[in-house]
């Protein structure tokens, strides 16, 4: 029997990014499939390097990307992840033809639906209910980015308890320095506070 790649699974990553929370994203996937570029992306692949103009946004068929963040020392933190049927890209960098202010890397073998800028811009100005679907998509990135801004402000055992108890299976899906990461603590704080809980 092949063995399941955890990558490719949303059962582990339902509830990690809030942004789909109350949309119904069916006919976004339905223009991504329809109208995008199917491709490829090995592990360790950028969608789109940090400096660089995202000239695509993706919706993520299979596999996983983790977003990176190179700060001026040098060091680079896990500020975000695109699972399974989910959308992937810097969505700041994509809609305003800027620099991205993160990488996004593959951490598997992905599958994805590509899409330039005017073909969703297209679909936005389709009809109203489009126009509004995109209007909370960008509500629901505020909104999440929001939500996380604040969450700073938390120790990191409450960080860890709130992002665990959103999406239990994470752990089994990215390694422990990740999440580690991705919370702004040492994969050290993290195994404390596994002893603990």
């Amino acid at each position: 029997m092949p063995r399941r790649n955890p990558f490719n699974s949303i059962r582990f990553v339902e509830n990690f990014n809030a942004y789909l929370d109350n949309l119904n994203p069916a006919d976004l996937q339905k223009l991504f499939q329809t109208k995008g570029n199917r491709r490829l992306y090995k592990k360790k692949d950028f969608f789109v390097r940090q400096h660089a103009v995202s000239r695509v946004a993706g919706w993520v068929e299979s596999g996983t990307f983790h977003y990176l963040y190179h700060d001026a020392a040098g060091k680079v933190h896990v500020v975000g992840y695109a699972f399974a049927q989910e959308f992937v890209c810097d969505y700041a960098s994509f809609v305003q033809v800027c620099a991205s202010k993160v990488g996004i890397q593959a951490l598997a073998d992905c599958v994805v639906y590509e899409l330039p800028l005017a073909e969703l811009l297209a679909f936005w100005e389709s009809d109203s209910a489009a126009q509004q679907m995109g209007r909370r998509v960008a509500e629901n990135l505020y909104e999440a980015a929001y939500d996380r801004f604040l969450d700073t402000y938390n120790s990191p055992e409450i960080r860890y308890k709130k992002l665990m108890q959103r999406c239990p299976g994470l752990k089994e899906v990215v390694p422990l320095r990740s999440i580690a990461s991705y919370l702004g603590v040492t994969p050290e704080t993290i195994s404390h506070i596994r002893k603990r809980i």
